[in-house]
């Protein structure tokens, strides 16, 4: 958990006289004339129903103000609109919503180019990017809003972006770039007196020293956070963090008393993810003195920890668990603990792995590249040939009389040599849009170039499938990167021909994982019945490959997980352009992946209800879901008509 993140970007100054103010709100806006300054009332309107968590009535003087302003044509006061909006929807949880809302405002603050507005939307846009996972884009927002706020001189915003900016890079395991831009935040804190920024400042370089190994540094950030936390709920994180520093130099019964404290302080707040990781750290204390208290410690976090989506934690739980009781001599319990860490470690990325894989794969970049490169000076070759040509009709001209004979010899020659320049020409471009298209669906392509960018756009209907291999850490531990690349290959191009075959999108691949979706960016009516046919090749690719080996191919078993529900879809990056999908429904998709089980296709409720004409399912419990609570999950079985013969699918176009 690493400290050094801001939230969303609202300045909401305490009211003395809230109602007072709400009620002389009122009075202005009532019999007010349709112009800037109503929307203006009605948009500070839909801030104070913010501050009193008053989210339906603040949406509908912000949808009032939106519709006022669009009727006048008053940009700034629709982007702060659309700005409210979005932060009653960030509020709600609806962060499909909020990234639709804000990237309109951000749009109309740059079109009227208003720093302050272009500042706050950036930072607020890199959030939601960080929530993502997308540290590339966030940190892009992040340096935007940055050099807004410098331009400004508003020193809240310059550290807001500095802090921000030192947690991504933090996450990205660059910790140089970390610690520089946290420094950056010390000159202005004397002025500030903001004991949040202060406290995220002081945590982040903290984490960063106990990254790094400099265990007396961190402590000595931790330490002189902890009178600011004090009144806070970090207060309780800030006791772990220390209490892990000292148990780090050899401090065990310093490092308790703290640890113990901060136990108590998160379950006084009911903190459930601070008792979690509070509760694994004083199992990792007691582990080689008391492994008796370390279980004690290590059970209390594993039934907070299996209520939550902590595999991170867990996954150390079950680790400390194994280790404990391997210490007792009960082997049986430490081996099925092992199997337990081993388990929920294949389904966290894997970075070395990833390290080997995105290696190879940078090579296959740089060689793409390089035919770019190659390309360019092609057409600039060509470009120089034009131009000579140019130059020796002139001279022909200039010689024509004296010259019949060799200038009608000369046309010849020019014919071939412009039929072959426009072939080569002609190959190249042929060859450039294979390529994009190649990474970018056609629509996508098409999009891209003619307007030089890809506006994301929103998906109701859409069926999202997760494969993940059992085991692939421990293969990937025992063979060379050759066989590696080669066995993951063979399987991602068969499951690419299978998507291809049934009008579906594949999305991307992470280390192991393969992800495609149905119903984009062409929306049809039977994506999730497509989705669940491609499941059933793609369990069935696996299973001849066990039941067959291949020469130099791995025998892995697979989970394969979908979901079907509402996404967002675009293009992220500058340069190396990535087609992209977020969303909850994403999210649940891969949640179903991993509950599943090896060789089988579970799905979501959502699914489920389109499909369960068509196939046998069965219902196998309910599993807890962020943000969505409950949700049922099924097994798909079989086709009702015990057969899979699919009809043939007409190419990827709109309907």
């Amino acid at each position: 958990m690493l400290f050094g993140m801001l939230g969303v970007f609202l300045i909401l100054q305490p009211c003395v006289a809230q109602h007072s103010s709400l009620d002389s709100l009122l009075l202005l806006v009532r019999g007010a004339q349709n112009d800037s300054s109503k929307v203006n009332r009605l948009n500070a309107l839909g801030v104070e129903y913010l501050r009193i968590d008053s989210l339906p009535v603040a949406m509908a003087y912000s949808d009032s103000a939106l519709a006022l302003a669009s009727e006048i044509t008053y940009p700034k006061g629709k982007a702060y609109a659309l700005k409210n909006k979005g932060l009653a929807e960030y509020y709600r949880g609806n962060y499909l919503e909020v990234f639709d809302y804000w990237t309109q405002s951000l749009e109309l603050f740059e079109s009227i180019r208003d720093t302050l507005g272009i500042a706050n939307m950036a930072s607020n846009l890199g959030v939601i990017y960080y929530d993502q996972g997308s540290h590339d884009n966030a940190l892009n927002y992040y340096l935007q809003s940055l050099g807004m706020s410098e331009k400004l001189g508003d020193p809240t915003r310059i550290t807001t972006a500095l802090v921000n900016i030192g947690g991504v890079y933090s996450q990205m395991q660059d910790y140089e770039k970390a610690l520089e831009y946290y420094q950056k935040v010390r000159p202005y804190l004397g002025a500030l007196e903001d004991p949040v920024i202060e406290s995220t400042y002081l945590m982040g370089i903290g984490e960063v020293y106990s990254l790094r190994g400099d265990h007396d540094e961190a402590i000595r950030y931790f330490r002189e956070a902890l009178d600011i936390n004090r009144q806070s709920p970090d207060y309780a994180h800030n006791l772990t963090m220390i209490g892990k520093e000292e148990y780090s130099r050899g401090n065990l019964e310093v490092a308790l008393e703290y640890l113990t404290r901060a136990l108590e302080t998160a379950k006084a707040l009911n903190l459930p993810l601070d008792q979690v990781q509070t509760l694994l750290a004083i199992g990792d204390v007691y582990r080689g003195s008391n492994p008796r208290k370390s279980l004690n410690a290590y059970k209390e976090g594993e039934a907070l920890a299996l209520t939550m989506e902590t595999n991170e934690e867990l996954r150390d739980i079950y680790q400390g668990m194994s280790l404990a009781y391997r210490a007792l001599g009960d082997y049986k319990s430490a081996y099925d603990y092992q199997n337990k860490f081993l388990g929920l470690k294949d389904l966290i990325f894997n970075i070395e792995t990833d390290d080997k894989i995105r290696g190879l794969q940078f090579d296959f970049d740089l060689e793409k590249k390089q035919d770019e490169i190659g390309l360019l000076e092609k057409e600039a070759e060509i470009t120089e040939l034009r131009a000579k040509r140019q130059k020796y009709i002139m001279y022909g001209t200039a010689i024509a009389l004296g010259l019949v004979f060799l200038l009608a010899l000369a046309v010849v020659n020019r014919y071939r040599y412009i039929k072959k320049t426009n072939r080569i020409i002609e190959d190249e471009k042929n060859r450039s849009e294979n390529l994009l298209l190649n990474i970018l669906p056609e629509e996508t392509a098409a999009e891209l170039k003619r307007n030089g960018k890809v506006r994301a756009k929103k998906f109701n209907s859409v069926s999202v499938l997760f494969t993940d291999f059992k085991g692939f850490t421990y293969f990937s531990q025992n063979l060379s990167p050759e066989d590696l690349v080669r066995s993951v290959d063979f399987y991602f191009s068969r499951f690419d021909a299978i998507t291809e075959k049934y009008g579906l999108e594949k999305i991307k691949t992470i280390g192991d994982a393969y992800m495609c979706a149905g119903g984009l960016p062409f929306p049809i009516p039977d994506h999730p019945q497509r989705m669940v046919r491609a499941a059933f090749e793609i369990a069935q690719v696996v299973r001849e490959v066990k039941e067959n080996p291949a020469q130099g191919i791995v025998p892995f078993d697979i989970r394969i997980g979908i979901n079907t529900g509402t996404v967002v879809a675009g293009v992220v990056g500058t340069r190396k352009f990535a087609y992209d999908i977020w969303g909850d429904a994403v999210n649940v998709a891969s949640r179903m992946e991993t509950m599943s089980e090896p060789g089988k296709i579970n799905i979501s409720e959502y699914t489920y209800e389109f499909i369960k004409e068509e196939f046998e399912c069965e219902f196998r419990g309910e599993v807890y879901v962020k943000n969505k609570g409950q949700m049922k999950m099924y097994f798909v079985t079989q086709h009702k008509k015990n057969q899979l013969e699919a009809p043939d699918y007409p190419p990827k176009k709109a309907i």
